[in-house]
């Protein structure tokens, strides 16, 4: 009985991702075809289903591009390179997204660990990095058994520096992967859904409006009250926004 289930949810399975794929191509010969719209209806039935990946939102996001709309392609762009941080075409196509947004913020001069945290630290993801660090101690593994039971003592040195060297990337790694993680999950950002939003200087509608933002911005969301968001931009200017007027990422 149990092997009938797992046969049968093998074969569901597996008609599931072909009827994905055949969506999928279907959608991206619509966008070649410069039928936008309907592209778009079919890479959102996908991502209905819970079928998402960073292909998926790539292509949506040049879909909203080409309909001209700014907030959900920075949306999808942002959502890519949260998955992989090293996509190039992600990020040249978010260059030009964001040009067409009205928000011009000046972003506060950043110091030389937040240069190097963003330069190597969030180069990759924290998954990436676990990976790394897994692989760094199978390696160092190997290289210590190759020295325990090598017999030449030119072997044993190399094999004794090349696994002392393996352990410390195996900490590096590891202390980077925290490092990010932490990062990546105090970090809560979001990008502004609607045309124009006021931000207020409290979490109330009776209160005074600090400064305004624009569709397609990024804001750092700080906390939450109610149905309010206290979010920070690039140029360090804080204030509360309604919930709804954004979407995190």
């Amino acid at each position: 009985m149990k092997r009938t289930i797992i046969i049968a949810l093998l074969i569901f399975s597996n008609n599931l991702f072909a009827q994905a794929d055949s969506l999928f191509a279907q959608a991206n010969k619509l966008y070649q075809n410069e039928k936008y719209s309907e592209a778009l209806t079919a890479y959102k039935e996908l991502e209905k289903h819970n079928i998402s990946s960073v292909d998926l939102w790539y292509n949506m996001a040049n879909t909203y591009y080409k309909l001209n709309k700014i907030a959900p392609a920075i949306y999808y762009y942002e959502k890519v390179l949260l998955q992989n941080p090293s996509h190039s075409d992600a990020q040249f196509n978010l260059a030009f997204a964001k040009r067409m947004t009205l928000d011009n913020i000046e972003p506060l001069p950043k110091t030389i660990f937040q240069k190097f945290n963003q330069g190597f630290i969030l180069k990759l993801t924290y998954n990436t990095w676990a990976w790394l660090a897994v692989s760094f101690a199978f390696l160092f593994a190997l290289l210590f058994l190759l020295y325990h039971f090598s017999y030449s003592s030119s072997h044993k040195r190399l094999y004794f520096i090349t696994s002392f060297v393996s352990a410390l990337l195996v900490l590096l790694t590891i202390v980077i992967t925290y490092q990010n993680y932490k990062y990546t999950a105090s970090n809560k950002e979001a990008i502004v859904f609607i045309q124009k939003i006021e931000v207020k200087t409290a979490p109330t509608m009776a209160s005074e409006v600090s400064f305004e933002l624009h569709e397609g911005t990024k804001v750092k969301i700080l906390e939450s009250l109610d149905n309010w968001k206290k979010i920070k931009i690039a140029d360090g200017k804080m204030g509360w926004v309604i919930a709804d007027d954004l979407k995190e990422l």
